[in-house]
């Protein structure tokens, strides 16, 4: 591998540390509403939330790099068709968003995402749809306050019915 695949491996992650230190300083200076003082979750929490974790991340991939000289070689994808997976299905969660709503649209894309990239057991499926769904709805709607997609016509009623 040459010098440039080798200095990739600390610049992305330097890359990464700087541009997070930058954004979660921007997350602090969230203008809060008074009604947020005395919550623990405002809306600066989770992107700050976020930010903390590719901090320590970014942290852990430098710390790795200087420790041990780098990798010797990339690691090759297994499935790179996961990836295709991924980012069509992202595109039509933001596209059908605002059609369906968040709580009726979350779970159908969950177990129809799971289920095109390998997943089939139907516990895992319903489990984990059930789970990720729940503390979704749980963290964005009802504890952060922030103003999720409804959808349209009986969308919308399924939506208010749920929060």
């Amino acid at each position: 591998m040459g010098k440039l695949g080798k200095r990739g491996e600390l610049i992305i992650p330097l890359s990464f540390l700087g541009g997070s230190i930058y954004l979660f300083y921007l997350a602090t200076q969230f203008a809060i509403p008074v009604k947020f003082i005395q919550e623990v979750f405002g809306p600066d929490f989770f992107p700050k939330m976020l930010l903390g974790i590719v901090m320590i991340v970014s942290v852990k991939l430098i710390y790795d790099y200087v420790k041990g000289g780098g990798l010797s070689e990339f690691v090759k994808v297994e499935k790179p068709r996961n990836f295709w997976i991924t980012l069509g299905f992202a595109l039509i969660y933001i596209f059908l968003l605002e059609i369906v709503g968040f709580v009726v649209l979350t779970p159908i894309w969950v177990v129809a995402y799971m289920y095109l990239i390998g997943i089939r057991r139907w516990q895992w499926l319903v489990g984990a749809t059930s789970i990720l769904s729940a503390f979704v709805i749980i963290v964005f709607p009802v504890l952060m306050h922030t103003p999720m997609p409804r959808g349209v016509g009986i969308f919308r009623m399924i939506s208010l019915l749920v929060y």
